[in-house]
């Protein structure tokens, strides 16, 4: 089963920090899901290890920094892909982040899990 979702937030900030954070999930412990992460030197791979013993490898084919993140992802027998798009610029920063997660049968809510993320971002971001 597909499910795919789309979500946008906004933030009163420099789309640079929400790029940070972003790349970064454990900075300043904003993703309380995730106990610690390994990014390779490229940067194109990141295994994220959860505070519930799972961990997700995501593969990113592209990261333009601080305007896009897309990557697929495998955590268990769920995978998917994931698009981050960030418009503006000085202090307000637009997300747009699309989702789509195959493998969790009638259980799929892509877009609870992204407002989960957002709302932890928003926090982190203090916006």
């Amino acid at each position: 089963m597909r499910k795919t979702c789309v979500v946008t937030a906004n933030y009163a900030c420099d789309p640079n920090k929400v790029w940070l954070y972003l790349t970064k999930p454990t900075l300043n412990g904003w993703r309380k899901d995730v106990r610690d992460y390994e990014e390779r030197d490229d940067g194109l791979v990141v295994i994220e290890h959860h505070t519930d013993g799972s961990t997700t490898e995501m593969h990113f084919s592209r990261r333009e920094k601080p305007r896009c993140l897309s990557c697929s992802f495998q955590n268990g027998k769920v995978s998917g892909t994931f698009t981050a798009i960030l418009l503006g610029g000085g202090d307000s920063t637009s997300l747009e982040c699309t989702m789509e997660i195959n493998g969790l049968g009638l259980f799929a809510k892509p877009k609870k899990l992204l407002e989960e993320r957002l709302q932890m971002l928003k926090s982190a971001l203090g916006v």
